[in-house]
């Protein structure tokens, strides 16, 4: 399918961040007809590790966002992380636009078949190609796993003008770069094209962001406005964090499964979140 019959696909998703401001200036006003849109992923994030949800962790640049937007508490993604970006990115179902498994666990019967690509596929435009041609800068710096062995299914064909990111899965979140998967390749890529080393000093959540305001700050002077994607890995594993992080929460969870589920289930209930009559999940088999 060529480029003119792509599916435009209607968006169902809620804006993560609209930034805009309150002006009496008509040139301004005029602008905020498209505003600057700064949507973030947290991978492998459950809702209820952000304190806003109950999570015992002090998280107050989320809670912050929550308090001043919109919280969903009813909200449902697929099972895995590739086919959820899949959908979040293109506002389809995952099994037509490539993904409807990732394509590390695709089985043989599902090799070659329509929707297994194990890419994001060329049936749809993204929503980054959606905003690009609407005239908005596109910028994204992080997790992508939705297509790195081609350029052409890389974040910089899809519609990212400016890009840093992580094809696979996962990898270290340091600068040795080993992959999650032993024998599998941990490739990064700038703009389409591959890198062979990562900065030094480099840690994903900080270059990631880093990467992101740089390509903003870019732009700042312009009247063109930013869709940007921010794609955080760090609650994947592997689990890697800076080591003033793990010193100020050593202890935190000596006391196990058990009393950190029951702890959590309780503040959810006192938020409404879940019903007065849940029950703790068991701890996980083979864990």
């Amino acid at each position: 399918m060529n480029k003119k019959n792509r599916i435009i696909p209607i968006l169902l998703l809620q804006v993560v961040l609209l930034f805009t401001a309150c002006s009496t200036d008509k040139k301004q006003t005029q602008q905020l007809k498209k505003p600057n849109i700064l949507l973030i992923v947290a991978d492998d994030a459950g809702y209820s590790d952000f304190s806003c949800y109950g999570g015992e962790i002090p998280t107050p640049n989320i809670d912050a966002l929550a308090n001043e937007g919109i919280q969903l508490t009813d909200f449902h993604v697929a099972p895995n992380c590739a086919p959820t970006r899949a959908a979040l990115l293109s506002g389809m179902d995952n099994h037509l636009v490539g993904l409807g498994t990732m394509y590390e666990v695709i089985t043989e019967n599902q090799k070659g078949n329509p929707g297994y690509e194990g890419y994001l596929n060329f049936n749809v435009v993204s929503l980054a190609e959606v905003l690009q041609q609407s005239g908005y800068h596109t910028y994204m710096a992080g997790k992508w796993h939705l297509g790195a062995k081609k350029e052409e299914t890389r974040p910089h064909a899809r519609g990212f003008g400016r890009t840093f990111s992580m094809l696979a899965g996962g990898a270290s979140h340091w600068q040795d770069n080993t992959p999650l998967i032993p024998g599998k390749k941990s490739s990064y890529s700038v703009n389409g094209k591959i890198i062979k080393e990562l900065p030094d000093g480099f840690y994903s959540s900080k270059n990631y962001t880093d990467s992101i305001i740089s390509y903003i700050e870019k732009d700042i002077n312009t009247d063109i406005p930013f869709f940007a994607y921010l794609s955080f890995t760090a609650p994947h594993n592997p689990l890697h964090a800076p080591k003033e992080y793990i010193e100020k929460y050593k202890g935190k969870y000596n006391n196990g499964w058990e009393d950190l589920s029951n702890n959590r289930l309780n503040r959810l209930k006192e938020l409404n979140l879940v019903p007065l009559d849940q029950k703790s999940s068991p701890y996980p088999d083979g864990l």
